[in-house]
C-alpha cells in the first residue's frame, strides 16, 4: 500500500503511519468504529507532502463532527503548544489556577 511523505512540524520528512493517528485518536477516547471512519477519510485527503498540521485539522474536524467532548480532549496537546514551545507559559497557567484553589505555587524552578 502506498504510504505518502509527509512533513512534520520539525521539517522532518517521515512516511504517513495510519497507527501513529488511530494511536492519538484512541487517546481521545473515540471508539473504533468512528476512529476507521476518520482514517480512512484523512487517508484519502492526505497527498504528498502534506504536513502533520493540515492531518491534524483534518482529523480533529471529523472528530468535532462525531463527538465534540472527545474532540476537545484530542485538542488539547495542540493547545498547550499554542502557549509557547517552551512550556513555561502552561506552567504559569496552571499555578494561577492552583494559586486560586488555595495551593502555594513557585514556577520556574526545578
Amino acid at each position: 500500500m502506498y504510504k505518502p511523505i509527509i512533513i512534520k512540524a520539525s521539517g522532518e520528512k517521515v512516511q504517513f503511519s495510519s497507527d501513529k493517528l488511530r494511536h492519538s485518536l484512541h487517546r481521545s477516547g473515540a471508539n473504533d468504529e468512528t476512529i476507521n471512519e476518520i482514517i480512512s477519510e484523512v487517508q484519502s485527503q492526505i497527498f504528498e507532502g502534506i504536513t502533520t498540521k493540515k492531518i491534524y485539522q483534518i482529523a480533529f474536524g471529523l472528530l468535532k463532527k462525531s463527538s465534540k467532548p472527545f474532540a476537545a480532549k484530542y485538542k488539547l496537546k495542540q493547545a498547550i503548544m499554542e502557549l509557547g514551545p517552551s512550556g513555561y507559559p502552561f506552567e504559569k497557567y496552571i499555578g494561577e489556577i492552583l494559586k486560586y484553589q488555595g495551593f502555594k505555587v513557585k514556577v520556574g524552578e526545578i
